[in-house]
């Protein structure tokens, strides 16, 4: 087995600091946890397509999980690979995992060979968990594929088969971990505790370590105070939560750390997202701004949303446009929660912020936050001018595991994370996103930034979605190309240059050329994947001279 390479980016006299703040302490998830099932076992608190877990349920369940962890080999500070959909056995996996001091590396049931392969290589998984099959993919033929290039890789265990190995029959056939077992194998809480991924450069996922405290900070103390969460709360969970990011921790893991419902939409579609929102009288919903757009195609005044008041993005910048009419169609106001997998979360919205900087901005810097606008070489920039995002603070990751290249990637020495943004903070202190560093398309010198072109043409009656992306340009190096997914009757090129022009946008900035699409391909994570659409572009569009 590979020895663990793990960067701490927090240093101790931060740590302090965030303890003197409140904002980081002495407890675990399973212990956070289990303060709500002491507070009410009988409250409900997890809805999926096949079960109705109380929190005394859930409880006595990642209690006989976790000894069988044990009983598989699973040590203290040991990753377990799960790969699994949206349902209730992501966080009882989790929470057994943290009961004997080990953690979850989660990754999406669509993910195939290579994106598996080198994940459970790099991370050095001895124990899987997933279910042998998901609509089309055959996982367990996936993983028998893998396996012979996974030495470390000794016990694969799989759910839903109702055979008396199957994942559930064993944890019910397994003893609760005791108490004394489970005090003398406890981790600290600043020792990892989950794991998030997302796509790598080099085509090795990140997978990028959070501690307990970390994850404490950003989903108890910032994110469920500023969505004014209780523990009557039932949260929509909706965006795919295999990945055990957006879609796992603000609609599943946090409401069960603060006593809430989590009810899980197996796979994402409009229409049965909205049926799980009213039928499960869900109080709030977390997506990204793709999934918001969808929804807006429905007919969300027939639907009885009169218990739905909040919709929390993350995972992008949502066109303003969306948030306005998700707000007035929905009746809910729109939180947005900005960050990325990696790094944490430096900023967010909040209820009582009013609707502008609810809708066209990303919030304010979160306590125990620090954020810099940094100019390419390196300076801090002046007030309103625009800058790459970096930030570190209470909520930062440990950084990657067993991944050091993406550490000096993505942090400094001094422990900032380098987002990639480019923002911008107004005289209230709100930070507006206005393109990516690295999204970015090189025309003849000039330099067009997607986000800026996408958020006005998302406001033109005829787009119902759009991507700006590069095609290659023998003589300007790159040309904007705008992949729309049509409202009606399609644009023209011509319909969308008059109405960027009519909003003021610099001509170089227009699309040059124009690519139709049913819909926009959506990575295992949810958000638009450019990639496969730059790759559309540059086969569908002619080339210019």
């Amino acid at each position: 087995m590979k020895n663990k390479v793990i960067h701490r980016w927090h240093d101790q006299e931060q740590a302090h600091r965030y303890r003197q703040a409140g904002i980081w302490g002495d407890q675990t998830l399973p212990e956070l946890f289990d303060e709500q099932v002491a507070r009410d076992p009988d409250r409900m608190a997890l809805i999926d397509d096949h079960v109705r877990w109380t929190y005394a349920e859930l409880a006595d369940l990642t209690r006989r999980a976790a000894n069988l962890l044990l009983h598989l080999g699973v040590k203290p500070g040991d990753p377990v690979a799960v790969q699994l959909p949206t349902c209730g056995l992501l966080p009882l996996v989790h929470l057994a995992a943290n009961r004997i001091g080990a953690y979850i590396v989660a990754m999406p049931t669509r993910w195939r060979r290579a994106e598996v392969g080198a994940l459970l290589d790099t991370i050095s998984a001895q124990v899987l968990i997933g279910v042998e099959s998901d609509r089309d993919i055959d996982v367990r033929a996936l993983h028998d594929d893998v396996r012979a290039t996974l030495p470390d890789l000794c016990e694969v265990l799989y759910a839903r088969t109702g055979a008396a190995d199957g994942f559930e029959a064993l944890i019910r056939a397994t003893e609760p971990l005791d108490a004394a077992t489970a005090h003398r194998l406890r981790a600290d809480p600043d020792e990892p505790a989950h794991v998030m991924c997302s796509s790598g450069t080099t085509g090795v996922p990140k997978a990028s370590l959070w501690s307990g405290n970390d994850m404490i900070t950003l989903l108890v103390h910032q994110t469920a105070q500023a969505l004014g969460l209780t523990r009557e709360d039932v949260a929509a969970a909706i965006a795919p939560a295999g990945q055990g990011s957006t879609g796992y921790i603000f609609a599943i893991l946090m409401p069960l750390l603060i006593g809430a419902t989590s009810a899980m939409l197996e796979h994402w579609r409009p229409q049965p997202a909205l049926e799980l929102i009213t039928r499960e009288r869900c109080t709030f919903a977390t997506a990204i701004p793709t999934q918001m757009v969808m929804m807006l195609d429905l007919d969300l005044e027939s639907a009885d949303l009169s218990a739905f008041t909040r919709f929390n993005n993350a995972g992008a910048p949502l066109p303003p446009r969306v948030a306005e009419e998700v707000e007035r169609r929905m009746g809910c106001k729109v939180h947005n929660v900005y960050g990325t997998t990696d790094g944490g979360v430096p900023t967010m919205t909040t209820l009582d912020d009013p609707e502008w900087a609810r809708w066209t901005t990303v919030g304010r810097v979160c306590e125990g936050e620090e954020v810099q606008l940094r100019a390419p070489d390196g300076a801090v920039v002046a007030q309103g001018q625009t800058g790459e995002v970096f930030w570190r603070g209470a909520n930062n990751t440990y950084g990657y595991l067993n991944q050091p290249d993406y550490d000096l990637a993505n942090w400094d020495a001094e422990g900032w994370y380098r987002s990639g943004d480019l923002g911008e903070f107004d005289d209230a202190g709100y930070l507006r996103i206005v393109g990516r560093a690295k999204d970015m398309i090189l025309r003849g010198g000039m330099n067009i930034f997607p986000f800026e072109v996408e958020t006005v043409l998302i406001k033109h009656h005829a787009v119902a979605a759009v991507a700006i992306v590069p095609v290659p340009d023998a003589r300007l190096g790159e040309r904007a190309c705008a992949v729309v997914v049509a409202s009606g009757q399609p644009p023209t090129l011509s319909d969308l240059t008059e109405f960027l022009d009519h909003h003021g946008l610099a001509k170089f900035k227009f699309p040059e050329h124009l690519l139709i699409v049913d819909e926009l391909p959506i990575n295992p994570g949810g958000k638009v994947d450019k990639n496969r659409l730059q790759a559309l572009a540059a086969d569908c569009v002619l080339p210019s001279y």
